[in-house]
């Protein structure tokens, strides 16, 4: 195996917010139209490897134009696998604050005489949450009665609040209206219009680390390092970076956890949720397989095979994987190019899950695996659940009519 230095591209999305008055049927509700538009995994537009079974909004103001402002978000739990709100620094596009700058679904307390869907299933609709953004600086006196809250350094000078939804039934805002935005004078304790919003870094030209993409025959995953890019705090990431020449294919596996099929499954599956993505150099995801839609053979493996649909011989390898039971990546080297970018990502697992990902020790710059490979490859640590692959050539996989052996016998 080669000496892997590895600069890897975190992922992660984005998001957007609004504020002003319901009584006048007349007048729009700027506090719900404040969120910048949907920014939507699946339309070639957002960098940094977005899930397409993602939703973000975004809304950002000018902290250092709005000093003593705080935030109250105003929404309804939404029909979706899953939703959370994350609080940036929009210039760092991260966040570093210690006091907890992240809110789950499954966190959120519901207002007085409500549910949390996420907790408990209910046929009644419209159940309804506050959430507050606040500086680190809020006064006591204000913070004290509060739940929900989201919290951003008081030295911060564009933030950022994002919303996520995973997988929305009744439409992408999950059935429910869009959270409306108002702001709070932290002095006075007077209830304001939000600040205008201003242009978040994630929807400009971003500057993307170098990456360089390298043929292997195998296909060794590794664990990616949460840094920047509005990461999202649930979830963990471990990829595998290749050439997908048009000739060949990439055949890949692991051991599937279970994921929930109702609310009531919250808390006894392995995590919320997992899905399979392909990006490519320019940090785009062409492709992705989500949980529910994935193939799981008698052994309780996931089969993966990315294939060129360009090769000459495509249709016979798609009719052998079909036949095999394949989930199948069909990728376009024409339009997307060689580079791979494949990414298994978990999110919200237990705490106690064995097969965690974060058992792996994650790869950034100047990090040589080889010093310690049980520290950093996925099958080695992670056995059975941990993804491993090969490449070969498609005439090899028809010729074994799609029995590749991945993993030792």
């Amino acid at each position: 195996m080669k000496n892997f230095k590895i600069v890897i591209l975190t992922l992660c999305a984005v998001l957007s917010l609004s504020s002003c008055s319901d009584d006048d049927p007349e007048q729009p509700v700027l506090g719900k139209n404040l969120w910048g538009e949907v920014l939507r995994g699946d339309n070639m537009q957002l960098q940094f490897y977005p899930d397409h079974f993602a939703f973000y909004w975004e809304y950002t103001f000018d902290a250092e134009a709005n000093p003593e402002i705080g935030l109250i978000i105003e929404g309804e739990f939404p029909n979706a696998r899953f939703l959370s709100y994350n609080v940036y620094d929009d210039e760092a596009q991260t966040s570093y604050c210690e006091k907890g700058y992240s809110l789950t679904d499954v966190e959120i307390e519901a207002d007085n005489g409500y549910i949390n869907t996420f907790r408990q299933e209910t046929t009644e609709r419209n159940q309804k949450y506050t959430i507050y953004v606040l500086p680190t600086d809020a006064p006591d006196t204000y913070v004290s009665d509060k739940a929900n809250i989201c919290w951003f350094d008081a030295d911060v000078k564009k933030v950022c609040t994002m919303l996520r939804y995973y997988i929305p039934e009744g439409g992408i805002n999950g059935g429910v209206e869009m959270p409306r935005i108002k702001a709070i004078n932290l002095t006075t304790g007077k209830e304001l219009d939000a600040p205008a919003r201003i242009m978040s870094g994630i929807r400009g030209e971003m500057e993307l680390p170098g990456a360089a993409f390298t043929s292997t025959d195998n296909a060794l995953f590794f664990r990616a390092p949460f840094s920047y890019a509005y990461p999202n705090g649930p979830s963990e990431y471990c990829y595998s970076r290749n050439i997908l020449e048009e000739n060949k294919v990439i055949v890949f596996n692991f051991k599937a956890p279970t994921y929930p099929k109702t609310v009531s499954e919250f808390a006894t599956a392995d995590m919320r949720y997992w899905s399979v993505c392909v990006g490519n150099a320019e940090t785009y995801t062409p492709l992705a397989i989500s949980d529910y839609q994935t193939k799981i053979d008698v052994n309780g493996f996931a089969n993966y095979i990315l294939a060129d649909k360009n090769a000459e011989n495509y249709a016979e390898v798609k009719k052998i994987a079909n036949e095999k039971g394949y989930n199948i990546l069909e990728w376009d080297g024409k339009a997307w190019g060689e580079g791979v970018m494949i990414l298994y990502r978990n999110m919200l697992f237990d705490e106690n899950y064995p097969h965690s990902m974060r058992l792996l020790d994650p790869v950034g710059p100047n990090v040589n695996v080889m010093e310690d490979p049980a520290k950093y490859i996925a099958v080695m640590k992670l056995g059975p659940w941990g993804a491993t692959g090969r490449k070969i050539t498609t005439d090899e996989f028809i010729s074994c009519e799609g029995n590749v052996v991945l993993r030792q016998q």
